[in-house]
């Protein structure tokens, strides 16, 4: 078998207004429990990109080498930490609602320029061959209000980026679910995300250090849980967890094998 993992946390971005602080956390205490608690993903078959070195080239290159060669049996994680979005569709005739879902790249313009749009993440994953365990974390927001949003008192931040948009706003766009469901139907593997499209992923102060609330409580659970609950029961506790203790987002998971467990 041969198992890879390719982790992207970007806290640092050009603009310091739009910088995080748990993004590396997030994808280094996710190394730790697959490579080091579980050993699973032997650390050189693990990549990181981090702040600068995390361009849009340098993703798509990176998800390029994750699925290089994949055959059944093989294990693959793709975990996302950093700003996301929704921006002005490119391909108005397949997007009814007019936007893209995006994740935001370091070089990414706040514009829409180096977006990383849902529609480019089906056409990568499109080519996973069946019998791989492809497992695909989106810590980020999906949210279609794209002002940031900072409440200092509980040292939480948003985890989305200031985008230009020119759609109507009296049309609601499709939750995130949906448009995902639509280009990527089915994802062959499990998408994990932190959130809806109208919602925010916090960015958050816990056990005095900082992290994305939805990775921290999914890092929990898989700690609890990874052998024994489908991925999608695990999501739904996390959900629990980040209800508990304030927060206001739901993660949501999809695909094929989303009532499968993280590790094979």
């Amino acid at each position: 078998m041969k198992n890879k993992a390719l982790l992207v946390g970007i806290n640092k971005y050009p603009d310091p207004q739009n910088e995080l602080r748990g993004c590396i956390n997030d994808i280094l205490d996710m190394e730790h429990f697959i490579a080091e608690t579980n050993k699973v993903y032997a650390k050189q078959n693990i990549k990181k990109l981090t702040d600068r070195d995390a361009t849009k080239k340098e993703i798509v290159t990176q998800i390029k080498w994750l699925l290089e060669g994949a055959q059944p049996g093989d294990q693959l994680l793709f975990h996302y930490s950093g700003h996301g979005a929704q921006a002005p569709t490119l391909n108005a005739k397949i997007e009814p609602d007019g936007l893209d879902e995006i994740i935001c790249p370091y070089d990414f313009s706040g514009q829409g320029e180096n977006a990383l749009r849902d529609k480019e993440f089906a056409q990568l994953f499109a080519s996973i061959p069946k019998g791989v365990h492809f497992v695909w974390i989106s810590d980020s927001c999906h949210a279609e209000d794209l002002s940031r949003d900072i409440n200092t008192k509980e040292s939480i931040t948003y985890r989305q980026f200031q985008v230009v948009t020119h759609h109507n706003h009296d049309k609601l766009p499709k939750t995130r679910s949906e448009s995902f469901n639509a280009i990527t139907a089915p994802l062959n593997g499990a998408l994990l995300s932190a959130c809806a499209s109208h919602e925010l992923s916090a960015d958050a102060y816990i056990n005095n250090r900082f992290n994305g609330a939805f990775t921290h409580y999914l890092i929990k659970n898989l700690l609890q849980y990874s052998d024994s609950k489908s991925m999608q029961a695990i999501v739904q506790l996390v959900n629990m967890d980040l209800d508990k203790n304030g927060y206001d987002q739901n993660p949501e998971s999809e695909g094929t094998l989303q009532n499968d467990n993280f590790f094979l």
